[in-house]
């Protein structure tokens, strides 16, 4: 009997959580991520799944009614920022949470993050989300550079794809800036920071279905992402932790354009030779402090090609 009481006390203590999926045409991915949420070791009652709608013309809202969960439609809203903001105004829980619709989720995925409910120096929590078991070579090769040895760690930002923040602190902070197209996490974070430390534990396990799959998707999602890496800056100002994302772009295709611009008016090979040299060094230094401890000469050049098309990527967005 006084099991039952202590864990009827337990439950009625317990902190609500409410799970915000924006969704836009996600009818390929959206069932096995509501599936996954409701395959959770976490008593039912205290969750909610919100799927924020940004006016999908697939069968995204047909799938949401079928996992019977809460649908808010958002079809006037602008950027991913704008519909994240919206599921939570219509949110009811303490803890909110923030998934992307082409993840899903371990079934011990709010048992691990349930310690920092309380926790009330901690303002923003989750972990990096995790690759499928079938990656392909671009998919494995990049999360070298995303993974951590570390499984409890103090880190400057949190992926909006697997992020948890206390209802109250989203609040104070005013939510997500609706008017970057990306990176608005990141600049969510930085606010954060300044209530509490975001914490990344690699127990609350989420997979990312939808990572770049070949160079071109990879390229194309980097440039996209640019796009509002440069115009955070007038939103948060300049980090420290962010100058290398920001400045060796800029070295790269700066050295790399006037190396071929050196070719194209007939000058000496030797001289784009090392402006080609310069612009690579950096690179291939990154590289190994990446790959160092699993090192393979096949995994390094893989990253280095990638690095590649990183900085050309981040470069070609500023245009």
């Amino acid at each position: 009997m006084e099991k039952i009481f202590q864990k009827v006390t337990y439950l009625k203590m317990m902190k609500k959580v409410s799970i915000i999926i924006p969704a836009k045409n996600e009818a390929e991915y959206l069932g096995q991520c509501l599936k996954s949420l409701s395959e959770l070791n976490f008593p039912k009652e205290h969750y909610e799944v919100i799927v924020a709608d940004n006016g999908s013309d697939d069968d995204t809202v047909v799938i949401a009614e079928a996992h019977c969960v809460k649908i808010v439609n958002l079809p006037e809203k602008r950027t991913i920022s704008a519909v994240r903001n919206g599921g939570v105004a219509k949110s009811s829980g303490d803890i909110l949470v923030f998934l992307d619709a082409d993840c899903t989720v371990s079934v011990n995925w709010l048992l691990c993050a349930e310690p920092y409910f309380e926790r009330e120096d901690v303002s923003c929590f989750g972990s990096s989300p995790i690759i499928p078991e079938k990656a392909t070579w671009v998919e494995k090769t990049w999360f070298l550079v995303r993974k951590s040895e570390q499984q409890v760690f103090e880190r400057q930002w949190q992926e909006s794809t697997n992020m948890f923040i206390p209802k109250d602190v989203f609040e104070k902070v005013g939510g997500f800036n609706e008017n970057l197209m990306t990176c608005e996490d990141v600049d969510l974070s930085y606010r954060l920071l300044e209530l509490g430390k975001i914490i990344s534990d690699s127990r609350i396990v989420a997979i990312h279905h939808r990572d770049p799959k070949t160079m071109k998707d990879f390229f194309l999602k980097e440039k996209w992402r640019g796009k509002s890496n440069y115009s955070g800056l007038f939103q948060h100002g300049i980090k420290l932790s962010e100058l290398p994302s920001l400045l060796l772009p800029l070295y790269f295709s700066g050295l790399l354009l006037v190396a071929i611009g050196t070719l194209l008016f007939g000058l000496a090979f030797t001289v784009s030779g090392v402006l080609l040299a310069l612009a690579e060094l950096p690179v291939m230094g990154l590289t190994w402090l990446k790959i160092k401890k699993e090192f393979s000469v096949k995994k390094y050049f893989q990253l280095l090609l990638l690095y590649n098309l990183y900085f050309a990527a981040r470069a070609s967005a500023i245009f």
